[in-house]
């Protein structure tokens, strides 16, 4: 399973060590300016994820990923 998020996605997620174990980071920020930090294993999870801050921007995202698995 590979941590390698898309060039398109790089503005929200971005991949970290924490506790010796790469994850995914989502760097959503909200309208108060505070970035949302929740921590994924899996590229899959991280773009659900993504989706509920911006159903209508980032289901297409969510659709190719899954059509590509």
């Amino acid at each position: 399973m590979s941590l390698e998020i898309p060039p398109e996605l790089k503005q929200y997620l971005e991949t970290v060590e924490e506790g010796g174990t790469v994850h995914i980071r989502c760097k959503w920020r909200s309208s108060r300016g505070t970035e949302c930090g929740a921590l994924f294993f899996s590229l899959e999870d991280a773009v659900r994820h993504l989706v509920t801050h911006d159903p209508e921007r980032l289901r297409k995202y969510l659709i190719r990923y899954v059509k590509n698995r």
